[in-house]
């Protein structure tokens, strides 16, 4: 006889922890066609939730992952539950992007979930290619709560905690998964163990399907729940348990260092989710200005006593401007010549306003470069554009971004700050290059 289930009495009171009213709202769920997921949707269902179902085919095991789908579109139908199904050909995208299978999956799964979600914050009708599947969804509900939940539970925290360990983690990778984490995913299933699911699915006669890779150990996840728990169990029969109160002691000591300051916290907690380790962030914080660091694509920098954090600027070389559109680094140059009688000066940081008699040669687009000097519009002596982005308060990030438009005789724009004085508009001007930066959202 299948041991009687106490999985609903273990999620219901994380709702009401986490200040989720139980039964309210749309909650989107993540459906490989396991026995996590399917458990996870059935006791949402049972708790009274709006559920709908998310399913990725990855194609990686032939014929089985066309199984789970087929699992999944049953089992949606079965209980009435919306369903979208995204393909993905995961191979060819990890050799593209120099990753392995595991990441790549990772990655494609969870940017998907972001553009679903994404599409809840928007206005109904919603785009094409989901309309079967919104045509579904109770949009009432979203009057109230809805989120993303996703099957982890206490068994895959103990091994995320392994993991981390040995790849090597600071306080907040030791503390494993939180009910919900930074992006507002939730993980109902956390305080349950393997063993609940499977009690709570025989209890209910309700298959699921078997993901064959779960057995290979070549995968590190798979090495440590099939050879180093089972070591580790010799040693402590109660190893899971062990863990689960350590990571809950070293929770306990993240909030004390980050629930001092609510602000500091939110900031240490977007910075270390871009790779920065806590003692890099004190570093920087404590340093003086303009210190830098640089972890992988991001870096992280202090000006006038703020940290400042985003992508490592990439260096530009000289890029024609062209009559019409130049697109250049995610932004777009609007160029066009005007008749100066018909222009309407705009004190606007992204115009630039020129007097065509005054350029000399070709136009080009680059990166500062150390040593470029120009004179600022309104002042008499020239300045090096470093110490103008200086007295202006730019960040280095702001620097290391920063474009100039020059001609054959130096720069005529410090883009989005100011132009230099000898190609400035005047009474005289009979025609005028105008050119309009904007964001290129295509980029």
């Amino acid at each position: 006889m299948a041991k009687k289930s106490n999985l609903i009495d273990k999620v219901k009171p994380l709702f009401k922890e986490h200040g989720y009213a139980v039964g309210e709202g749309l909650m989107v769920c993540a459906l490989s066609g396991g026995a996590d997921s399917v458990a996870l949707v059935l006791v949402l269902k049972e708790l009274g939730f709006e559920v709908v179902a998310l399913h990725c085919n990855f194609h990686l095991r032939g014929e089985e992952s066309d199984r789970d789908e087929q699992f999944v579109r049953d089992f949606c139908a079965s209980y009435q539950i919306p369903l979208e199904v995204k393909h993905f050909e995961t191979q060819a995208e990890a050799e593209r992007a120099g990753e392995s299978i595991e990441m790549a999956a990772r990655r494609l799964r969870y940017d998907w979930f972001s553009e679903v979600m994404k599409e809840l914050d928007i206005d109904y009708p919603c785009p094409d290619e989901y309309r079967a599947f919104y045509g579904q969804i109770d949009f009432q509900k979203l009057d109230d709560e809805y989120a993303l939940c996703v099957a982890h539970h206490a068994d895959d925290n103990v091994e995320t905690m392994l993991l981390n360990l040995i790849r090597g983690a600071g306080l907040r990778g030791l503390s494993g998964m939180q009910f919900e984490n930074y992006a507002g995913v939730l993980r109902p299933l956390l305080t349950s163990t393997r063993q609940d699911i499977l009690d709570y699915l025989a209890e209910r006669g309700q298959d699921y399907v078997t993901d064959s890779t779960n057995a290979d150990t070549h995968y590190r996840r798979n090495k440590i729940r099939h050879e180093l728990l089972p070591l580790l169990r010799e040693m402590n029969p109660s190893i899971e348990e062990t863990l689960k109160d350590t990571m809950a002691y070293l929770s306990e000591a993240q909030d004390i260092v980050f629930d001092s300051d609510p602000h500091r916290s939110r900031t240490y907690e977007t910075l270390m989710q871009n790779g920065f380790r806590y003692s890099q962030i004190k570093q920087i914080e404590s340093a003086r200005n303009g210190a830098y660091v640089i972890q992988g694509d991001y870096m992280l920098t202090k000006n006038r006593g703020s940290l400042v954090c985003d992508k490592v600027p990439r260096p530009v070389s000289s890029t024609p401007l062209q009559q019409g559109f130049t697109k250049l680094r995610g932004l777009s140059f609007l160029a066009m010549v005007m008749e100066a009688e018909n222009v309407n000066l705009i004190k606007r940081a992204t115009m630039a306003f020129l007097d065509t008699a005054k350029i000399k040669g070709n136009l080009y687009l680059r990166s500062v470069q150390e040593g470029d000097r120009f004179q600022p519009f309104g002042l008499k002596g020239t300045k090096l554009v470093s110490d103008y982005l200086t007295d202006r308060k730019r960040s280095r990030i702001d620097k290391m971004k920063a474009l100039v438009l020059c001609d054959d005789n130096g720069i005529l724009w410090l883009v989005g700050e100011t132009i230099d004085q000898r190609a400035a508009f005047t009474s005289r001007t009979k025609q005028v290059l105008v050119i309009d930066v904007s964001v290129d959202y295509d980029d």
